[in-house]
């Protein structure tokens, strides 16, 4: 296997892609088919090279997004530097971030190789995911519609999650990229983006989010394990509202949480995951307000009740006779 070297160390890669005016080394790949990407190195791109993220998209995306992309100047989104098209896909550049893909850290979780995300944690994880995504749809009129936790990278510094794949934005029609019950993205997506038909809307990033949050908090996917195919012909038979539990009913550290942020957690969750899109929350800011508000009440240090007080002073006052 051929080497490069890359900041004083020797580093193995796969191939070499020409796009534009520039090489890349292609060190590690990720995805297969149409959702084949891989981490590489520019060795031109400023002092001592730089890593990005070089995905191959199928032949009908779209250019004018991409263009669009291009112009996005984000921190915490992937940004188009540059592409080419090919004769049967088109190769893409985009921002490299550091981190691990979000379903290798809950597989962390489930071996008890790392302990489980404390909610303050996991809100304000999904908190700025949730503002990206607003973001897009409103500014933008992008719409993922393919949020899963392969798709999210969780950084250390600062402790946040990116988004590796912009999903829908990168094609001109949805539905001639997926068939009907689609597997990779089952218990993710929204119930109305299970067939063909479907069309991915801001509604369904919000079931979307929910599921990847509820699994953060619960370490289970909601509607017993179903996800978004809760929603499909052959199990709605089966399904009713009390199948859908409440993250503090599985979580004990969301137990342990007070009143009231247990129950604003549990209302913005349960109400993110109905399988109706018109009983989710109703436009996508109203939907960023919710998580940002949420967010800051874990941020409030816990109110103190007079009660508490009042005993607290006689503690304080009893040992001061004492000493």
């Amino acid at each position: 296997m051929p080497f490069i070297l890359i900041r004083g160390r020797q580093v193995s890669y796969l191939d070499t892609l020409f796009i534009g005016r520039r090489k890349y080394f292609l060190l590690e790949q990720f995805g297969q088919d149409e959702r084949e990407s891989y981490k590489a190195f520019d060795p031109r791109s400023g002092p001592g090279g730089q890593y990005f993220l070089v995905r191959r998209l199928p032949r009908d995306s779209s250019e004018q997004q991409l263009r669009v992309l291009a112009r996005l100047k984000v921190q915490s989104l992937p940004r188009v530097w540059e592409w080419q098209r090919n004769r049967d896909q088109i190769d893409v550049v985009l921002t490299w971030f550091d981190g691990i893909p979000l379903n290798v850290a809950l597989q962390h979780i489930a071996d008890q190789r790392r302990p489980p995300m404390d909610p303050g944690h996991v809100v304000r994880l999904i908190s700025g995911l949730v503002q990206d995504l607003s973001f897009l749809q409103r500014k933008l009129q992008i719409v993922h519609g393919d949020l899963q936790p392969a798709n999210l990278l969780i950084s250390d510094h600062p402790s946040r999650l990116h988004l590796i794949d912009l999903g829908s934005a990168w094609t001109t029609d949805w539905g001639t990229r997926r068939s009907d019950g689609d597997g990779h993205h089952r218990s993710y997506a929204a119930p109305e983006l299970q067939s063909t038909a479907g069309r991915p809307t801001p509604a369904c990033d919000q079931f979307s989010v929910a599921v990847i949050a509820f699994q953060l908090l619960t370490q289970s996917i909601p509607w017993g394990g179903l996800g978004g195919k809760a929603g499909r012909p052959e199990f709605m038979t089966r399904v009713s509202s009390s199948v859908l539990k409440h993250p503090s009913q599985l979580s004990s550290e969301c137990r342990r949480l007070p009143d009231s942020l247990r129950k604003a957690l549990d209302d913005l969750i349960l109400t993110s995951l109905a399988l109706e899109p018109a009983r989710r929350i109703t436009n996508s800011l109203d939907w960023q307000n919710r998580w940002r508000d949420l967010w800051q009440m874990f941020r409030q240090p816990p109110a103190v009740s007079p009660g508490a007080i009042w005993l607290t002073r006689v503690i304080d006052w009893f040992e001061h006779r004492t000493r």
